[in-house]
Protein backbone atom coordinates (compact mmCIF):
# COMPACT_ATOMS: atom_id res chain seq x y z
CA UNK A 1 0.00 0.00 0.00
CA UNK A 2 2.77 2.58 0.54
CA UNK A 3 4.58 1.88 -2.11
CA UNK A 4 0.99 2.51 -4.55
CA UNK A 5 0.70 5.85 -2.77
CA UNK A 6 4.25 6.76 -3.65
CA UNK A 7 4.17 5.59 -7.23
CA UNK A 8 0.62 8.02 -7.33
CA UNK A 9 2.27 10.51 -5.53
CA UNK A 10 5.30 10.49 -7.90
CA UNK A 11 2.67 10.62 -10.88
CA UNK A 12 1.13 13.68 -9.15
CA UNK A 13 4.69 15.35 -9.00
CA UNK A 14 5.32 14.50 -13.16
CA UNK A 15 1.70 15.58 -14.34
CA UNK A 16 2.42 18.85 -12.32
CA UNK A 17 5.99 19.68 -13.22
CA UNK A 18 4.85 18.64 -17.41
CA UNK A 19 2.11 21.01 -17.03
CA UNK A 20 4.39 24.03 -15.26
CA UNK A 21 7.31 23.43 -17.76
CA UNK A 22 5.45 23.64 -20.80
CA UNK A 23 3.34 26.99 -19.28
CA UNK A 24 7.23 28.40 -18.51
CA UNK A 25 8.37 27.35 -21.60
CA UNK A 26 5.88 28.66 -24.15
CA UNK A 27 3.60 31.20 -22.36
CA UNK A 28 5.21 35.00 -23.00
CA UNK A 29 5.09 33.48 -26.99
CA UNK A 30 1.24 32.37 -26.18
CA UNK A 31 0.03 35.96 -24.58
CA UNK A 32 0.19 37.42 -28.44
CA UNK A 33 -1.35 34.89 -29.64
CA UNK A 34 -5.03 33.34 -29.70
CA UNK A 35 -3.70 30.38 -27.59
CA UNK A 36 -2.94 32.72 -24.95
CA UNK A 37 -6.22 31.68 -22.77
CA UNK A 38 -4.94 28.22 -22.90
CA UNK A 39 -2.26 29.18 -20.98
CA UNK A 40 -4.06 31.34 -18.54
CA UNK A 41 -5.98 28.44 -17.26
CA UNK A 42 -5.39 26.55 -13.80
CA UNK A 43 -4.37 23.14 -14.09
CA UNK A 44 -6.54 20.70 -13.52
CA UNK A 45 -6.38 18.34 -10.53
CA UNK A 46 -6.10 14.84 -10.90
CA UNK A 47 -7.82 14.82 -7.56
CA UNK A 48 -11.01 16.63 -9.42
CA UNK A 49 -14.44 13.93 -9.57
CA UNK A 50 -15.26 12.90 -12.69
CA UNK A 51 -19.04 13.56 -12.48
CA UNK A 52 -18.03 17.73 -12.11
CA UNK A 53 -15.51 17.50 -14.43
CA UNK A 54 -16.44 18.85 -18.54
CA UNK A 55 -14.60 16.26 -21.45
CA UNK A 56 -14.11 17.57 -24.91
CA UNK A 57 -14.28 14.44 -26.77
CA UNK A 58 -12.13 14.76 -29.86
CA UNK A 59 -11.13 13.05 -32.90
CA UNK A 60 -9.44 14.04 -36.31
CA UNK A 61 -9.16 12.30 -40.09
CA UNK A 62 -5.80 12.85 -41.39
CA UNK A 63 -4.13 12.40 -44.89
CA UNK A 64 -1.88 9.77 -43.60
CA UNK A 65 -0.42 8.62 -40.28
CA UNK A 66 3.07 11.01 -40.62
CA UNK A 67 2.68 14.41 -39.33
CA UNK A 68 6.00 15.64 -40.99
CA UNK A 69 4.39 14.90 -44.50
CA UNK A 70 0.15 14.51 -44.06
CA UNK A 71 -2.40 16.86 -42.40
CA UNK A 72 -6.08 17.15 -41.07
CA UNK A 73 -8.94 16.58 -43.04
CA UNK A 74 -11.51 17.11 -40.65
CA UNK A 75 -11.94 17.26 -36.78
CA UNK A 76 -15.32 15.94 -34.79
CA UNK A 77 -15.75 16.70 -31.59
CA UNK A 78 -18.77 16.69 -28.38
CA UNK A 79 -19.05 17.35 -24.74
CA UNK A 80 -19.70 15.28 -21.83
CA UNK A 81 -21.32 17.39 -18.52
CA UNK A 82 -22.36 15.87 -15.52
CA UNK A 83 -21.80 12.21 -16.72
CA UNK A 84 -24.17 12.97 -20.01
CA UNK A 85 -23.35 13.73 -23.80
CA UNK A 86 -24.53 16.67 -24.71
CA UNK A 87 -25.81 16.03 -28.49
CA UNK A 88 -26.01 19.85 -29.27
CA UNK A 89 -22.78 20.27 -28.68
CA UNK A 90 -21.39 18.03 -31.60
CA UNK A 91 -19.74 19.77 -34.33
CA UNK A 92 -18.21 18.33 -37.21
CA UNK A 93 -15.37 20.36 -39.38
CA UNK A 94 -13.61 19.68 -42.81
CA UNK A 95 -10.30 21.01 -42.64
CA UNK A 96 -8.94 22.45 -46.00
CA UNK A 97 -5.33 20.33 -46.64
CA UNK A 98 -3.28 21.77 -50.07
CA UNK A 99 -1.77 18.48 -50.24
CA UNK A 100 -5.33 16.96 -50.59
CA UNK A 101 -6.49 14.10 -49.43
CA UNK A 102 -4.13 10.94 -50.83
CA UNK A 103 -4.62 7.62 -50.63
CA UNK A 104 -6.73 8.36 -46.93
CA UNK A 105 -9.71 8.81 -48.71
CA UNK A 106 -10.40 4.72 -49.10
CA UNK A 107 -10.37 5.22 -45.74
CA UNK A 108 -12.44 7.93 -44.40
CA UNK A 109 -14.32 8.79 -47.98
CA UNK A 110 -12.89 12.17 -48.12
CA UNK A 111 -12.26 13.27 -51.13
CA UNK A 112 -10.30 15.92 -52.47
CA UNK A 113 -13.75 18.04 -53.38
CA UNK A 114 -15.11 17.89 -50.50
CA UNK A 115 -11.92 20.10 -48.36
CA UNK A 116 -11.42 22.26 -51.22
CA UNK A 117 -13.91 24.51 -49.65
CA UNK A 118 -13.30 23.76 -46.18
CA UNK A 119 -12.06 26.08 -43.44
CA UNK A 120 -8.53 26.74 -42.64
CA UNK A 121 -6.93 24.72 -40.18
CA UNK A 122 -6.35 28.23 -38.40
CA UNK A 123 -9.74 29.05 -38.00
CA UNK A 124 -10.92 25.24 -37.00
CA UNK A 125 -8.43 25.31 -34.01
CA UNK A 126 -9.52 28.96 -33.03
CA UNK A 127 -13.26 27.37 -32.66
CA UNK A 128 -11.80 24.12 -30.49
CA UNK A 129 -9.85 26.78 -28.30
CA UNK A 130 -12.39 28.15 -27.40
CA UNK A 131 -14.34 25.35 -25.84
CA UNK A 132 -10.76 23.96 -24.11
CA UNK A 133 -10.72 26.33 -20.80
CA UNK A 134 -12.03 23.97 -18.07
CA UNK A 135 -12.39 20.73 -20.41
CA UNK A 136 -10.27 18.05 -20.13
CA UNK A 137 -9.83 16.79 -23.83
CA UNK A 138 -10.47 12.96 -24.27
CA UNK A 139 -9.31 11.11 -26.96
CA UNK A 140 -8.84 7.68 -28.18
CA UNK A 141 -5.12 6.71 -29.22
CA UNK A 142 -4.06 10.46 -28.11
CA UNK A 143 -0.78 10.49 -29.26
CA UNK A 144 -1.55 10.49 -32.91
CA UNK A 145 -4.42 13.12 -32.53
CA UNK A 146 -2.14 14.95 -30.83
CA UNK A 147 1.00 15.02 -32.74
CA UNK A 148 -1.45 16.92 -35.58
CA UNK A 149 -2.66 18.93 -33.15
CA UNK A 150 0.38 20.34 -31.86
CA UNK A 151 2.30 20.43 -35.81
CA UNK A 152 -1.03 22.67 -37.01
CA UNK A 153 -1.04 25.18 -33.51
CA UNK A 154 2.40 25.70 -33.60
CA UNK A 155 2.70 26.40 -37.25
CA UNK A 156 -0.10 28.46 -37.54
CA UNK A 157 0.63 30.27 -33.92
CA UNK A 158 4.06 29.58 -33.30
CA UNK A 159 3.34 27.51 -30.07
CA UNK A 160 1.62 24.36 -29.07
CA UNK A 161 -2.16 24.01 -27.19
CA UNK A 162 -1.90 23.30 -23.21
CA UNK A 163 -4.41 21.30 -21.68
CA UNK A 164 -4.78 18.11 -19.93
CA UNK A 165 -6.64 15.17 -21.50
CA UNK A 166 -7.41 11.37 -20.77
CA UNK A 167 -7.03 8.62 -23.33
CA UNK A 168 -9.55 5.80 -23.37
CA UNK A 169 -7.10 3.38 -25.11
CA UNK A 170 -4.89 3.92 -22.41
CA UNK A 171 -7.39 3.45 -19.58
CA UNK A 172 -8.66 0.31 -21.53
CA UNK A 173 -4.83 -1.18 -21.94
CA UNK A 174 -3.87 -0.48 -17.99
CA UNK A 175 -7.85 -2.71 -17.19
CA UNK A 176 -6.73 -5.55 -19.63
CA UNK A 177 -3.06 -5.63 -18.16
CA UNK A 178 -4.56 -5.73 -14.62
CA UNK A 179 -6.79 -8.56 -16.03
CA UNK A 180 -3.45 -10.34 -17.35
CA UNK A 181 -4.77 -9.83 -20.71
CA UNK A 182 -3.69 -8.83 -24.60
CA UNK A 183 -6.64 -7.77 -26.47
CA UNK A 184 -7.29 -5.55 -29.32
CA UNK A 185 -7.12 -1.75 -28.21
CA UNK A 186 -9.24 -0.01 -31.54
CA UNK A 187 -12.06 1.53 -31.16
CA UNK A 188 -14.19 -0.42 -32.26
CA UNK A 189 -12.56 -3.58 -29.79
CA UNK A 190 -12.67 -1.60 -27.05
CA UNK A 191 -16.35 -0.62 -27.30
CA UNK A 192 -17.41 -4.42 -27.39
CA UNK A 193 -16.19 -5.19 -24.58
CA UNK A 194 -18.40 -3.19 -22.73
CA UNK A 195 -21.58 -3.99 -25.21
CA UNK A 196 -21.47 -1.29 -27.28
CA UNK A 197 -23.06 -1.34 -30.13
CA UNK A 198 -21.03 -1.31 -33.89
CA UNK A 199 -20.77 2.31 -35.17
CA UNK A 200 -19.83 3.75 -38.49
CA UNK A 201 -16.00 4.14 -38.45
CA UNK A 202 -13.90 6.78 -39.80
CA UNK A 203 -15.94 9.90 -39.46
CA UNK A 204 -14.56 12.27 -37.68
CA UNK A 205 -17.79 13.33 -35.16
CA UNK A 206 -19.06 9.65 -35.22
CA UNK A 207 -15.70 8.72 -33.87
CA UNK A 208 -16.12 11.45 -31.28
CA UNK A 209 -19.52 10.28 -29.95
CA UNK A 210 -18.04 6.76 -30.01
CA UNK A 211 -15.09 7.44 -27.78
CA UNK A 212 -17.33 9.66 -25.24
CA UNK A 213 -19.79 6.13 -24.90
CA UNK A 214 -16.25 4.03 -24.19
CA UNK A 215 -15.54 7.07 -21.85
CA UNK A 216 -18.99 6.83 -19.76
CA UNK A 217 -18.75 2.97 -19.93
CA UNK A 218 -15.18 2.85 -18.87
CA UNK A 219 -16.15 5.24 -16.03
CA UNK A 220 -19.05 3.13 -15.17
CA UNK A 221 -16.85 -0.05 -14.61
CA UNK A 222 -14.37 1.82 -12.76
CA UNK A 223 -16.40 2.87 -9.89
CA UNK A 224 -19.46 5.36 -8.75
CA UNK A 225 -19.28 8.16 -10.37
CA UNK A 226 -19.89 10.66 -7.13
CA UNK A 227 -16.76 8.85 -6.38
CA UNK A 228 -14.17 8.56 -9.40
CA UNK A 229 -11.59 10.82 -10.00
CA UNK A 230 -9.58 11.85 -13.07
CA UNK A 231 -6.27 10.13 -11.34
CA UNK A 232 -8.27 6.88 -11.97
CA UNK A 233 -8.97 8.56 -15.76
CA UNK A 234 -5.25 8.27 -16.28
CA UNK A 235 -4.96 12.34 -16.53
CA UNK A 236 -1.87 13.57 -18.36
CA UNK A 237 -0.88 16.46 -19.99
CA UNK A 238 -0.50 17.17 -23.48
CA UNK A 239 2.80 18.34 -24.42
Amino acid sequence: MHRLHCEQGLVVVLYNLIYRWQHWRFSQKANVTPVGPLYQQPVISRSQLFSNTRFLVIDCEMSGLNPKKCQLLSIGWVIIEHGRIVNATAKHLLVHADRGTGESSKIHGLLDSNIAGAKSVATVLMLLMKLIPGSVLVFHHASLDLCFLQKAAVENFRCPLLFSYVDTMMIEKKRLHLQGNVKGLRLAQCRQRYGLPDVMQHNALSDAVATAELLLAQASYLGKPENLRLSDMLLSCAH
